[in-house]
């Protein structure tokens, strides 16, 4: 799986052996978590009597009033390869670099503790099995599996979090999410990117070594952009001054052909 990122991004993971995961409060989708939720208020207002509607508008109300103590943070990947608008995006105009993960390496460091999907990209709540919790709930009082509304909740946001706009269905994304995090979390920091942003921080090296995983082994490669000035022999010899011998071996410019 492809991470799209620029040069200091690299120089982090690499160097400090850190991955930040960014608050999806500042993602590029305006819709990120609304969109879902929106769509998913509108099918349950279809589905529900008249004399409902003021506990149905109470309930969505809390819903929203939690996106500000509630955004999860997120790694984004992507299944696709050389995509010229990930260059251009997320690469600093493709003069960045994509780190290439192996995938069953991600799949055993991150099994634990953090959740790890593709994005859906439509939101068809109406058929959705949580549109039916909520009726349920609105018109009989029942909160079926859940033990209460709060879990009905924290269950919606984690949906949520896996649905986009069909507009971003290119990018292929596989998401690393952690939600729930509290800003009292030691790893929760604030970082200069563009602007400073508050960030979870993660210690990739600690995760390696309790899930007996090779630093190395979780990158397949690593591509230098289409617009990068960056040369193979120079990115090889930083890899092999950190250590990174083997990887510096599977460093290569990347075959897109944006100009």
């Amino acid at each position: 799986m492809w991470h799209y990122t620029n040069i200091q991004a690299l120089d982090g993971i690499l160097s400090n052996k850190e991955i930040w995961f960014g608050s999806t409060e500042v993602v590029n989708d305006r819709a990120e978590l609304t969109g879902f939720i929106d769509d998913l208020e509108n099918a349950v207002r279809e589905q529900i009597s008249q004399e409902h509607i003021q506990k149905a508008d109470d309930i969505f109300q809390q819903i929203k009033k939690r996106f500000p103590k509630g955004y999860p943070y997120i790694f984004c990947l992507s299944r696709a390869r050389e995509d010229a608008a990930q260059w251009e995006r997320y690469a600093n105009g493709g003069q960045g670099v994509a780190i290439v993960f192996r995938t069953e390496a991600l799949k055993k460091l991150f099994f634990y503790n953090f959740i790890m999907n593709k994005e859906f990209y439509e939101y068809k709540a109406k058929s959705h099995e949580l549109c039916r919790l909520l009726v349920d709930y609105l018109q009989k009082d029942s909160i079926a599996e859940f033990s209460d509304l709060k879990g009905l909740i924290d269950n919606l946001f984690l949906c949520a979090l896996l649905h986009k706009h069909p507009s971003f269905s290119p990018e292929q994304e596989v998401r690393i999410s952690l939600p729930f995090v509290q800003d009292t979390d030691l790893h929760v920091q604030y970082k200069l990117q563009d602007t400073i942003r508050k960030v979870y921080v993660l210690n990739l090296m600690e995760l390696c070594e309790q899930e007996s995983i090779n630093f190395e082994d979780l990158i397949d490669s690593i591509v230098i952009g289409p617009r990068s000035k960056q040369s193979v022999s120079a990115l090889q010899g930083y890899c092999r001054h950190l250590g990174l011998s083997e990887l510096s071996e599977r460093i290569r410019n990347s075959d897109c052909p944006l100009r």
